[in-house]
């Protein structure tokens, strides 16, 4: 098992309404900034756990500047098997399934990840959420196990495609978020992978640089090329929304 805790760092989304989807890529290409590849893109897939009061959610909706959320997270094509991935275009590279606790103060973020083995392996087409939550547990470091003390209900499951750009020096990178889909999961004693939420269409361009003076000032002059305005966006609370409207 691998537990880390990532370097803290900010984080500014620039939300997208479809009017500006065949705009984004121009914007990247003659940014000022001279973004290039840092990765090919992928799919991104996330199952949110929630307490049973939705601590999580409240906190967010709440404006809170300290809070977190957890999340199981693998990549890949297949949003029905939580499990490694090795992208052809780049099959030296394995992307391991990974729990994270994604906590935020204010515009700045960090995570705490434990992830899994290449052996893991869950099929959400044939377990139980009960199921499910024991063998992810069994999986775990110790200090993860806790994290599913507080956060044990399986409420969001996510999917989206992620593009990954840096600038030439890697202070400042951007990714973009498009083809969001997300599915409830809060009436499910099984995973629900068939039934999506009705979501809004949006893109999301985020911006990430360390909270250090450079960071801070690199990050203002990119956002200041861009022709939309950055406010607070969660996919999780988007998704959640969306279900509860149905």
């Amino acid at each position: 098992m691998d537990y880390r805790i990532t370097s803290t760092r900010y984080e500014i989304k620039l939300p997208c309404d479809p009017p500006h989807f065949d705009e984004i890529e121009a914007w990247v290409r003659l940014h000022p900034a001279q973004w290039r590849v840092a990765y090919p893109p992928r799919e991104i897939n996330n199952i949110y756990f929630d307490s049973a009061d939705y601590q999580g959610l409240d906190a967010n909706l709440g404006g809170i500047a300290e809070r977190a959320k957890l999340r199981l997270r693998w990549y890949g094509p297949d949003k029905t098997a939580v499990a490694p991935y090795s992208d052809p275009a780049e099959a030296w590279l394995w992307h391991l399934p990974q729990l994270e606790l994604k906590c935020k103060d204010g515009m700045a973020g960090w995570k705490e990840i434990n992830r899994m083995d290449r052996s893991f392996m869950l099929d959400l087409t044939r377990v139980t959420w009960p199921e499910a939550r024991r063998r992810l547990r069994v999986a775990l470091a110790p200090q993860a196990q806790i994290w599913l003390n507080t956060y044990t209900f399986p409420a969001l499951i996510n999917r989206y495609r992620r593009a990954y750009y840096v600038t030439p020096d890697e202070v400042v990178r951007l990714t973009i978020d498009t083809a969001l889909r997300a599915y409830d999961q809060r009436l499910s004693a099984r995973p629900n992978l068939t039934r999506p939420a009705p979501i809004d269409a949006q893109a999301v361009i985020e911006l990430k640089a360390a909270t250090n003076p450079e960071g801070a000032r690199r990050l203002s002059q990119a956002l200041a090329d861009f022709p939309v305005r950055a406010y607070r966006f969660s996919k999780y609370v988007q998704g959640m929304l969306a279900a509860i409207d149905i």
